[in-house]
């Protein structure tokens, strides 16, 4: 790995981080949001909100799974190309 590889890809995690720490507050407030609006006189679209929460927590992790799963698989099919193409040149210069 490159000092350039290296560096591009500290600078792509510390933009993740920072982006998180910033976005920090947004999400501290989520899980207020179902007290206030039970609070409310009409209550909002309560059932509609927890029906569509309730599906976004159970799919995450498949779709942390399958992303992670496709790296993997992305990954491996890279280092076989690479492999085969090291072959390739060793036995024709054998």
């Amino acid at each position: 790995m490159t000092l350039r590889q290296l560096s591009r890809k500290l600078s792509t995690a510390t933009a993740a981080l920072l982006l998180v720490v910033l976005c920090c507050s947004v999400a501290a407030a989520c899980p207020n949001c179902s007290e206030g609006l039970a609070n409310q006189s009409d209550g909002g679209d309560m059932v509609s909100g927890y029906f569509w929460s309730i599906l976004f927590m159970m799919g995450m992790p498949f779709a942390i799974f399958t992303g992670i799963g496709g790296y993997m698989y992305l990954e491996v099919r890279k280092a076989r190309k690479r492999d085969e193409k090291s072959d390739g040149q060793s036995n024709a210069r054998s």
